[in-house]
C-alpha cells in the first residue's frame, strides 16, 4: 500500500514513517518484498538511516536487482560500520556482480575480521582474482541473444520440445495478469517457441498446456521424456485454505510457499491432470526437474534437511514404473551454497548452477566431468558462459557444441533474464576447443602462462566453523538409532573435528511434540548420546564431546506438545543438531 500526503505538519510526518516500517515488515515476511521496498524507500527519503537502507537492500537481494541492492547497501556503509557481520558478506557478493571487485574486496576483508572463523570470507574473496586472472585465456566464444523469444520479463530455461522450444517466463500475456508479490511482476508459466529460421530465432511464441499443466502460481521450469509425451514441472502449488488461518511465523514454519514437482502424461493428444510427485513435502521445496536422456534418473534441487548447504542437488532411479528414494549428488556437486538447475551433455557429463564454488560472481555454471562413470569435482565454466551476474539453464542441443544457457547479464541483456544462444563450432581460434573442458583453468595450446590456483570448496570444508545453518541428522519416530543417511554428515564432523584438533562439539538432541515430557527428555539424551558414540567410536576422543537433550523445547516448527501434525513437520523435529565450539 502506497500512502500519498499532500500536506503534512511535521508531527503527522514522524506518525507516518513510523507507521510505515512495520507495514513494510510484516510485508517482507510475507515475502512481499516488491511492495515492502516501495514502503522502505519512502520511509528512507523522509527519515534515512543505515537499518531502513539495509531492509531495502535486503529486499532487492531476494529480487536479484543486484544494481538497486549495491545503491541500498552503499547508503548503509556510508553510514560507517554496521553492526550486523552478514551485511558485509552480501555487499561484497552484489558489488563485485557490479563490477565493483575492489570495493567487493574491501567488504570482504571487512566480513573476515569480524567473522573471522567463518571460511566464505577468505574463500569468496580469493575467486575474484582466480576469476580475473583467467580471462587472459579467453577465446572469442559468441553469446547471441536470443531476441525472438525475450523479452524485458524474466524469460529462461528452454528446453526442446517436437519443432521447437519451451521455456519459461513471467511476462504479461492474456489471462496471466496476476502479479507475484516477491518480484512484482506476473507469476511464472510455461511458454513454448515454433523454430524458425535456425537455433537463434523462434516464432508463434504462445503459452504452453493449458489449464491441467499451467495453474495460478508460478509454473516452471520444466522437462520431457525423450519421446515428450511426459512432462516434469516444478510449481508452487498454493493451498489457499490453509494459508488464509496461518500467522506470519507459522506459514514460515510449515512452508507453505514450497515448490514442488507435478507430472502430467500425453494421452490422446491431450495432457492429463498433473499429479504430484512422491518427492513433494510440505517442509521442504523440490524443484527443477532434469530427466536423464535414457529416462532412468531424475534430477531435482531441494533443501530437505541432511544436505550440505543451502539447496543441494539430487536424483532418484526410476524402479519399474515408480521412482526410487532420493540420493544426494555427493561433495564433488553441492557446496556450502546454492546449487541448482541440473542437466546433462550426450557425454554424461553434469553441468548445474552454483553460487559456491570459486567462479566469476552470482550463478555461475559449473561442470563435474564424466570419467568413466564417475564424475569428478565441479569446476565453473569460463566467461562468457559465466559472467558476474546469475548464468544458469544450460542446455545442449546434439551436437554437443551448441546450446543455449539464461542470464541476467547486463552486457548483451534485454532487461529480466534472458535466453542466449551459444555455438562452439563457430570458434575459429582454437578448433579442438569443446564443452567439456572449456572451464577455470583451460588455456589453448601451447599457451606458456601459468594455470590460476583452484582453491576447491571440499579442501575448505574443514574450516566450516560459523556456518549458516549447523550440522543436523534426522531419526525415525521413537527411535534413537544412527540412519544410514545421518553417516555422511557424521564422518563430516569427524573430518574436521581431525582437522582441528582444539575444537569441542556440543549435540543436542529433539522430539517431535508427539509422547509425554518425560519420555521426550530422555531420548532426546539418547539421540545426541547416539550421536556421540558414533563420533567417539571414529576415534574422537570423548572430552571433546559434549550432549544435551532438549526434548520438545526447540522444535523449529513450534508444534505443541500432543498434538499431531503433518508427518514432515515431525521429521523435522526428530534430530540432532551440532555445535562446533
Amino acid at each position: 500500500m502506497k500512502f500519498i500526503y499532500f500536506f503534512l505538519i511535521y508531527g503527522l510526518l514522524q506518525t507516518s514513517v513510523s507507521a510505515q516500517t512495520p507495514k513494510a515488515d510484516i510485508l517482507f515476511d510475507n515475502w512481499e518484498y516488491f511492495r515492502a521496498a516501495k514502503l522502505y524507500t519512502e520511509v528512507a527519503a523522509k527519515k534515512p538511516g543505515a537499518a531502513i537502507y539495509f531492509k531495502l537492500g535486503e529486499c532487492y537481494r531476494k529480487m536479484h536487482l543486484y544494481r538497486d541492492e549495491v545503491a541500498a547497501y552503499d547508503k548503509v556503509n556510508a553510514f560507517g560500520l554496521f553492526d550486523k557481520s552478514e551485511f558485509y558478506l552480501h555487499y561484497a557478493v552484489s558489488l563485485r556482480s557490479t563490477g565493483r571487485d575492489a570495493d567487493a574486496k574491501a567488504a570482504y576483508d571487512t566480513y573476515c575480521s569480524l567473522a573471522p572463523s567463518d571460511f566464505r570470507g577468505p574463500f569468496l574473496r580469493a575467486a575474484i582474482d582466480i576469476a580475473n586472472t583467467d580471462h587472459q585465456w579467453d577465446v572469442p566464444v559468441t553469446m547471441t541473444n536470443v531476441s525472438s523469444v525475450n523479452t524485458p520479463n524474466a524469460d529462461l530455461c528452454p528446453v526442446l520440445y517436437k519443432d521447437g522450444i519451451v521455456f519459461t517466463s513471467n511476462r504479461k500475456s492474456p489471462g496471466h495478469n496476476k502479479i507475484y508479490g516477491w518480484t512484482g511482476a506476473s507469476y511464472l508459466d510455461l511458454y513454448y517457441a515454433a523454430k524458425s529460421k535456425n537455433d537463434s530465432n523462434y516464432t508463434d511464441v504462445s503459452p504452453f498446456g493449458g489449464s491441467r499443466i499451467i495453474k495460478k502460481f508460478n509454473d516452471g521450469p520444466a522437462c520431457f521424456s525423450q519421446n515428450f509425451d511426459t512432462i516434469y514441472i516444478s510449481r508452487v502449488d498454493r493451498d489457499m485454505s490453509t494459508t488464509a488461518n496461518l500467522n506470519v511465523a507459522n506459514k514460515n514454519a510449515l512452508g507453505i510457499d514450497r515448490v514442488k514437482i507435478f507430472t502430467s502424461a500425453m494421452v490422446h493428444g491431450k495432457w492429463t491432470k498433473a499429479v504430484p510427485l512422491h518427492l513433494n513435502s510440505d517442509a521442504y521445496s523440490v524443484a527443477n526437474p532434469y530427466l536423464s536422456k535414457d529416462g532412468s534418473r531424475l534430477y531435482f534441487v531441494s533443501d530437505m534437511p541432511g544436505g550440505y548447504g543451502e539447496t543441494d542437488i539430487y536424483y532418484c532411479n526410476r524402479e519399474g514404473t515408480t521412482w526410487g528414494q532420493p540420493l544426494n549428488m555427493g561433495g564433488n556437486v553441492n557446496t556450502f551454497n546454492r546449487e541448482s538447475y541440473p542437466s546433462e551433455d550426450a557425454g554424461g557429463n553434469f553441468y548445474f548452477a552454483s553460487d559456491g564454488y570459486q567462479g566469476f560472481g552470482g550463478l555461475d555454471i559449473c561442470v563435474a566431468l564424466n570419467k568413466h562413470g564417475q564424475l569428478e569435482k565441479a569446476i565453473p565454466l569460463k566467461y562468457p558462459f559465466n559472467s558476474p551476474q546469475d548464468d544458469f539453464g544450460i542446455m545442449f542441443l546434439r551436437d554437443m557444441k551448441s546450446g543455449y544457457i539464461t542470464s541476467n547479464r547486463y552486457e548483451g541483456g534485454t532487461g529480466d533474464d534472458d535466453i542466449f544462444f551459444f555455438d562452439l563450432s563457430k570458434n575459429t581460434i582454437n578448433s579442438e576447443l569443446t564443452t567439456t573442458i572449456y572451464t577455470i583453468g583451460y588455456r589453448p595450446i601451447k599457451h606458456d602462462l601459468p594455470m590460476p590456483q583452484i582453491v576447491s570448496p571440499t579442501v575448505s570444508i574443514a574450516k566450516q566453523i560459523s556456518m549458516p545453518t549447523n550440522f543436523v541428522i534426522y531419526f525415525d519416530l521413537d527411535k534413537y538409532f544412527i540412519r544410514p543417511d545421518a553417516i555422511m554428515h557424521l564422518d563430516s564432523l569427524v573430518t574436521i573435528m581431525n582437522d582441528f584438533p582444539n575444537l569441542t562439539l556440543l549435540a543436542s538432541g529433539n522430539c517431535d511434540c508427539r509422547g509425554g515430557t518425560d519420555h521426550n527428555r530422555k531420548l532426546a539424551v539418547k539421540r545426541s548420546n547416539a550421536a556421540l558414540m558414533y563420533l567417539n567410536g571414529k576415534g574422537i576422543n570423548a572430552d571433546r564431546l559434549q550432549g544435551e537433550g532438549y526434548g520438545t523445547k526447540r522444535s523449529p516448527v513450534k508444534c505443541k506438545e500432543g498434538k499431531l501434525y503433518s508427518s514432515d513437520m515431525h521429521q523435522l523435529e526428530r534430530r540432532a543438531e551440532f555445535h562446533l565450539q
